[in-house]
């Protein structure tokens, strides 16, 4: 019986699925006490294919190693030979990976412009041990050395020498950056253009390992659940698990930010998918489209919609992720949960205590931390006299003010007046191309999503919700300013809140 090497490495896989046998396991293990990180079953997805890899660990020092795990006995190959195959004679490589080191050299060179790392070939051998490769036939032997076999009875020990046999370590490559290149559909790119690679809780939700068909997805700021709708809508599109997908965001601001940041995912990752099948929506939009359907007059706002019509059948996405979904309002929600009975339905932080399936962020892919600063004072104020401070100490920091709509109607003309850098008026309700953004921005509370400062200035606190109060604070990237004039419960549950973490943390 013989092989040639090409057909020994290129035989049909099943699905992409590696149990995680007692080797792979000591690998996993091997890695939780080094600088290595393991991959299994990951695609790498490169226009409009996806590209499966079994098992890939990356060493920050020296590369990545690429893994063909085969799972044939002693008697599958006690009889056999094995020779190279006509258009591998010229290769030094003696291991059959040429496809899937093309195709990672490729998407280095198409997004970093270089060959990325250095790229190591092993055999995984699950059902083979050392001993008994020693009596296989010596074509196996020279094609495939020992010292690029990971045996079933092989020592944490023998595989850690094998692995740093490789190369000598090099200066340190950040994984985010190397493994968030190759891994387009768990790779987060942050307002500063800097990439995250997801975490395993957050991998698990882009893949839509879910129970049910509505679910809420939770966690606090910086989890990256905004990012996260927009992988997952990717990957689900790009797997072809869905047709269409409708992410809705609270306001067209919104929209219109979560649109560029999905088609910088897209135009950084160099994926290629149909345009129409990801869909970007505030709630009105989505309302209209139903009603256009119904061949009904559109509407200027949700309360005059009659509620019967909300109630009718709606065919048109497989997904809905639903942003923010605090903010939206319950009739809303509600017909979110109508029309997507029977497929799936995403809500983030919706405040729910019936029996839909929670998905916890429980970890940050930020480091960053902000600093609350909680004064009693005259708000109006106050809030002048921090503007003068903090654009005098800093010219080019960005500030965020947030008020009702009231305090904004007042402010406007003073800070035009009084303060000297040019402040700019935020409208939800305007596209990202028609707002016009300087260092001192002024806002409302109804507009505050998906955008972020140096610093914010929160007035007007009484008067919100604790959640929305929250989300508002966490907007800031260096400091939060919440300025209050008389103690209330919305002030104190916040407060109350804000302590209970900072104790578990």
């Amino acid at each position: 019986m013989g092989f040639n090497l090409f057909s020994f490495f290129s035989q049909k896989k099943q699905d992409l699925v590696v149990p995680d046998s007692l080797l792979l396991k000591q690998i996993k293990s091997l890695a939780k006490h080094s600088h290595i990180e393991v991959f299994s079953n990951i695609e790498i997805f490169h226009h409009k294919t996806a590209h499966a890899i079994e098992l890939l660990l990356y060493d920050n020092t020296r590369g990545i190693y690429l893994f063909e795990i085969k799972r044939w006995s002693f008697d599958d190959l006690k009889n056999a030979t094995i020779q190279k195959a006509e258009h591998q004679e010229r290769s030094s490589n003696t291991l059959a990976f040429e496809k899937t080191q093309d195709i990672i050299r490729q998407k280095f060179n198409e997004v970093l412009h270089n060959d990325g790392v250095a790229i190591y070939n092993y055999l995984l051998m699950e059902n083979l041990s050392a001993l008994e490769y020693e009596h296989l036939d010596d074509s196996f032997k020279a094609l495939l050395p020992q010292e690029k076999i990971i045996f079933n009875d092989s020592s944490t020990s023998d595989i850690f020498k094998k692995l740093e046999s490789a190369a000598a370590p090099q200066p340190t490559m950040d994984t985010s950056y190397v493994m968030g290149t190759l891994l387009t559909q768990y790779t987060i790119i942050d307002n500063q253009t800097k990439l995250h690679l997801c975490n395993e809780e957050q991998r698990s939700f882009i893949d839509g390992q879910t129970n049910t068909s509505l679910s809420i997805l939770q966690g606090d700021a910086h989890s990256g659940k905004s990012s996260l709708l927009l992988l997952r809508a990717l990957y689900s599109v790009f797997k072809q698990k869905s047709k269409k997908v409708i992410i809705i965001k609270p306001t067209i601001l919104a929209r219109d930010i979560a649109y560029k940041k999905l088609l910088e995912i897209i135009e950084y990752g160099i994926v290629e998918i149909d345009p129409a099948s990801i869909e970007i929506l505030t709630p009105l939009e989505l309302i209209n489209k139903h009603l256009q359907k119904l061949k009904k007059p559109a509407v200027n706002s949700l309360a005059m919609v009659e509620p019967k019509l909300l109630q009718k059948s709606y065919n048109d996405a497989d997904m809905i992720l639903c942003d923010d979904a605090f903010a939206l309002e319950k009739k809303f929600i509600d017909f979110i949960k109508h029309i997507q009975k029977n497929k799936s339905a995403v809500f983030v932080n919706l405040d729910e205590t019936h029996t839909i399936q929670r998905i916890t962020l429980q970890h940050s892919y930020l480091n960053s931390s902000f600093t609350l600063h909680t004064l009693q004072t005259k708000p109006y104020a106050k809030a002048m006299q921090l503007l003068h401070t903090i654009t005098q100490h800093d010219a080019y920091a960005t500030v965020l003010i947030v008020c009702n709509q009231e305090t904004y109607e007042h402010l406007q003309e003073d800070l035009e007046n009084f303060i000297e850098p040019k402040t700019s008026q935020v409208n939800a309700d305007l596209n990202l191309l028609e707002q016009n953004y300087n260092t001192i921005q002024l806002t409302t509370y109804n507009a505050v999503y998906d955008l972020d400062a140096d610093f914010i200035i929160a007035l007007d606190v009484c008067e919100q919700t604790q959640q929305q109060l929250t989300y508002t604070l966490h907007r800031a990237n260096k400091e939060a300013y919440l300025l209050y004039e008389e103690p209330c419960e919305t002030l104190q549950k916040f407060l109350q809140k804000d302590t209970d973490e900072n104790n578990q943390e």
